[in-house]
């Protein structure tokens, strides 16, 4: 075998010398090393004249020596230096074939932890700005799956530093090709929880003051993103999620099983549905809670951030899409942080127009950017700004209903910038003849019903409770909390509640019992006092009548408001035993997790438990989806109204509206290559040869009086029937 490898030492024999090496290194290192030296020959006389022979030879020579070199330490150093020189001073000259092979070959060497991770990371990043797509495509790759498997068990921060400095670096000095994938590179390991910390956000904030167009809308569409999309390979759930989804997986299947196994009715399917609805909702609450850290909460300096991006927008000439997505981002940032630019506002003004095609966007911005700690003055402008160029009778309905979202949105952040006049104003819209409009204008008048009831008229104020608020709070006034949300919850068992509520029931049913024979009995003897026997029965007929409506008014009366003392004692006994409990588990207990758990399971009990009842609202208005940092541009886009259908879907609610059976179906042949009947030939015959028939011709030759005739029969018979 040696033999044969030795008669055919060429390029074809690599494989076979390869697995001989990997076998015995010791006894094939002198033919290593005729092959290290040949490829120096190679690529000397490569430098000299280059060509698509000598690639291909160089190639295979290099992934040959890439593969042995672990089996020879004295070339360790050596190799991975001659690669990099080559690929650093030469590239413009090489292949792109040629490129690759070299790249994969110094990857193989990386792999083998022959070469450096600082170093190589460093040349890929400068291998960047090559014209080559394929090798740009590799580099990226390996970089992010790289920089990933370092910091796999644990986080490598010196490495870490190192990188992201020599980024930082290239989005000034390097080409902007380069520099766009060194930040594509930042954001997808940010996008899969590798790179999460402040340095990399603030990296990336720098690409949105940078002057290139590429550059800046790949670091805007970053910060504008809602929520960091986690890879399903990242994805690791703790032992309390899955607890806590084992808990609600308990709860639904109990539901099910009772809804299966008692008598099904209207009322129970509503509650089951309702139920299932709250879980649903309950489990995007905590998914979105999970994932609603936003990049822009990392920022440094917000304040100086928002400055600099007003500053360039100001002097920006590029498309209005991308002036959109720097007012967006303006609009975030003061948002989350509460930041003052009280010139960002007159600047919105401008572009708040109906006409203007992304005119949505623009007010989604304004709302973003409206906050409790901006003043009032501020603000006001452009709600009366809005007022007047959205809500008119002039305009559409979609138009008007788009302004007065837009303005409930504002408001909802900033609810001291509406004035009495301009909000009684908007509601008197809630009877406009437009289902948006109305619906629009009720749920403007439904936010200052928990804001501030005393702007609305008397009409709209509608009955207080204990989520409404007479009159708003002041500017910058905070409200602390008195005790833990839900804390009533870990004391209040369902058995001594059912005991309390038996025993109020027995004591009011005897009331009612004694009560009603006490005013039977006097008023019997009333009645035998008054009269005697020898009255007229007409009037002992209305004597009864009246005896009767009395004692059922009084009946009525002592027993309403026998009920009413009761409700309020047990309000009044239930609310501050409450109050008292809450008060001795926050002055004399610690709260564990596990008390944590029962709060929050017992919330959703009474949540899937409770009942609404008549003319009272359970919770504020409905802004689950809105709450939070970010404003939901669908909120101001939401138009009461069905969509016009285009002719697809209407031929489509056309189709699942008919029956399914289907008429007038020809009954099939009993032998399919049968031939047809005389009378299904006379239908499909040719008009030429049709004419030719005898009895056509016969109806061309009849005679005046025969028409006649025909005629006088055809009438007689009509009248007949």
């Amino acid at each position: 075998r040696i033999q044969i490898l030795f008669e055919g030492m060429g390029t074809n024999s690599l494989p076979t010398l390869q697995n001989l090496i990997r076998r015995d290194p010791i006894s094939y290192k002198d033919d290593f090393k005729i092959q290290y030296e040949y490829l120096k020959s190679k690529l000397a006389l490569f430098f000299v004249s280059p060509s698509a022979e000598l690639n291909d030879e160089i190639s295979e020579m290099i992934m040959f020596i890439s593969h042995c070199i672990k089996c020879y330490p004295d070339y360790h150093e050596e190799f991975p230096k001659m690669l990099e020189d080559l690929i650093r001073k030469h590239n413009s000259i090489l292949a792109s074939e040629f490129r690759i092979m070299i790249c994969k070959s110094l990857i193989i060497l990386r792999n083998r932890e022959l070469y450096q991770p600082v170093l190589l990371m460093k040349l890929f990043f400068e291998l960047l700005s090559c014209p080559d797509k394929a090798l740009r495509e590799l580099l990226k790759m390996h970089i992010i799956a790289d920089i990933k498997n370092i910091n796999n068990k644990r986080q490598n921060n010196k490495m870490n530093r190192a990188i992201q400095v020599f980024i930082q670096t290239m989005l000034y000095k390097a080409s902007p090709v380069a520099a766009k994938i060194a930040l594509e590179i930042m954001i997808e390991l940010y996008k899969k929880h590798i790179w999460n910390d402040a340095k990399t956000v603030n990296i990336i904030a720098d690409g949105c003051l940078s002057t290139n167009n590429k550059i800046l809308c790949t670091a805007l569409k970053f910060f504008l993103a809602n929520e960091p999309k986690r890879d399903d390979d990242d994805e690791s759930d703790d032992d309390d999620d899955k607890d806590e989804l084992a808990e609600r997986e308990k709860k639904m299947s109990a539901m099910l099983r009772t809804a299966g196994v008692t008598k099904k009715s209207r009322n129970k399917m509503k509650k089951l549905e309702r139920a299932k609805l709250i879980l649903r909702k309950d489990k995007k609450k905590k998914k979105a809670a999970e994932g609603s850290f936003l990049a822009v909460h990392l920022l440094n300096d917000p304040q100086s951030f928002s400055e600099k991006l007003f500053k360039q927008l100001g002097r920006l000439n590029e498309k209005f899409e991308i002036k959109l997505m720097v007012m967006q981002l303006i609009a975030r940032v003061i948002g989350v942080h509460q930041l003052f630019l009280f010139n960002f506002y007159p600047y919105l003004q401008k572009y708040l127009n109906h006409s203007q095609v992304h005119c949505t966007k623009v007010l989604a911005a304004a709302a973003q950017a409206s906050h409790p700690l901006v003043p009032a003055d501020v603000i006001e402008p452009v709600l009366r700004h809005i007022a007047n160029t959205f809500i008119s009778d002039h305009q559409r309905s979609e138009v008007m209903a788009v302004g007065i979202n837009a303005v409930r949105e504002i408001c909802s952040r900033c609810p001291l910038a509406m004035t009495k006049e301009l909000l009684q104003d908007l509601a008197l819209y809630k009877k406009h003849t437009d289902k948006a409009v109305s619906m629009a204008a009720r749920s403007l008048i439904g936010l200052f019903r928990n804001v501030n009831r005393s702007l609305l008229a008397k009409v709209d104020q509608g009955k207080p409770d204990e989520y409404t608020k007479d009159v708003a709070d002041e500017y910058g006034a905070t409200v602390p909390l008195e005790n833990i949300p839900g804390i009533e919850f870990l004391n209040l068992s369902s058995e001594d509640e059912e005991d309390c509520c038996e025993k109020e029931a027995e004591n009011g049913e005897c009331c009612r019992k004694r009560k009603r024979t006490s005013s039977v009995n006097s008023e019997t003897s009333t009645r035998k006092r008054r009269r005697t026997g020898s009255e007229s029965s007409m009037y002992r007929k209305r004597q009864r009548t009246n005896s009767t409506s009395s004692l059922r008014s009084r009946k009525s009366s002592v027993c309403s408001d026998k009920g009413r003392e009761r409700t309020t004692s047990l309000t009044s006994v239930t609310n501050s035993s409450v109050k008292k409990t809450a008060d001795e588990w926050m002055t004399e207990k610690l709260l564990t997790d596990e008390d944590f758990k029962r709060i929050e399971s017992k919330r959703l009990e009474s949540l899937m438990q409770g009942k609404q009842r008549k003319g009272k609202r359970q919770a504020s208005p409905s802004r689950d989806a809105n709450d939070g940092d970010i404003v939901n541009q669908a909120n101001i886009e939401f138009i009461a109204k069905h969509k016009k259908q285009s002719k697809e879907e209407r031929l489509e609610t056309i189709r699942k509206g008919r029956p399914t059976k289907k008429f007038g179906i020809k009954r099939a042949k009993m032998d399919p290559f049968a031939s047809t009947t005389n009378a299904d030939k006379r239908k499909n015959k040719n008009f030429l040869m049709a004419v030719q028939n005898r009895k056509v011709k016969g109806k061309g030759k009849l005679s005046f009086r025969e028409k006649q005739k025909n005629l006088k029969t055809k009438l007689l018979r009509g009248r007949k029937i």
